[in-house]
């Protein structure tokens, strides 16, 4: 299924997957630095690597996009001038 979304939907949505990451990595830190169970570090690595994942992919498909819409206003703007 292909879900449609806005250019600014697409920024906010690698904002907070950004974020997220961040979140994540940091309270692997924490565990680690407090000692914590090695179960409870390895959660909040797996969770910032997927989230940075996500941001990842999502960052490529945007990019994919931005060139896709420069390719289009170029050839507009070629006929336009035509």
């Amino acid at each position: 299924m292909k879900l449609e979304l806005s250019y600014d939907e697409v920024s906010t949505i690698r904002r907070a997957l950004l974020i997220k990451a961040e979140e994540a990595a940091d309270g692997a830190l924490e565990c680690a630095k407090l000692g914590d169970m090695d179960n409870a570090v390895k959660f909040w690595q797996e969770r910032a690597e997927a989230y940075r994942k996500t941001y990842e992919a999502v960052a490529a498909q945007l990019e994919q996009a931005d060139k896709e819409y420069e390719q289009v206003a170029a050839a507009l703007k070629e006929e336009a001038s035509v």
